[in-house]
């Protein structure tokens, strides 16, 4: 199983929210060729995107093994690969802009500004 399979099948331990009975509005997404169910608040509400995707999040909520697993999925390079990706991760997560934006602004973006209700799945 792959290591960050759990987080996209395991079920949320829903709390006190929504509609007060504590169920959440779920959105469908198509992320990668995997459809997951993620709670509309953290798609739609930027605060909430970056407090869950964050540089604290990569450093304490990830294990060492998701984390060696999602590095997989950034360039490598010919010196210090290690050293420069840690380099773009902090780059990723502090806001920095790479050529067109920073790929994580731009991703909450394309989250929040999807139709959802019309083309009932975001990819």
């Amino acid at each position: 199983m792959d290591s960050l399979d759990h987080m996209l099948t395991d079920p949320l331990e829903l709390g006190p929210c929504g509609d007060g009975h504590g169920t959440r509005i779920m959105e469908d997404c198509l992320l990668g060729g995997t459809r997951v169910s993620l709670p509309e608040d953290l798609l739609e509400d930027p605060e909430i995107f970056f407090d869950v995707v964050s540089l604290s999040t990569w450093r304490e909520v990830l294990s060492d093994s998701q984390r060696e697993h999602l590095q997989r999925f950034l360039p490598h390079f010919p010196e210090d690969s290690i050293e420069q990706q840690s380099q773009l991760i902090l780059a990723l997560f502090s806001g920095e802009n790479f050529r067109f934006g920073n790929p994580l602004h731009i991703a909450q973006k394309l989250f929040r500004d999807t139709d959802s209700a019309e083309s009932g799945f975001m990819q």
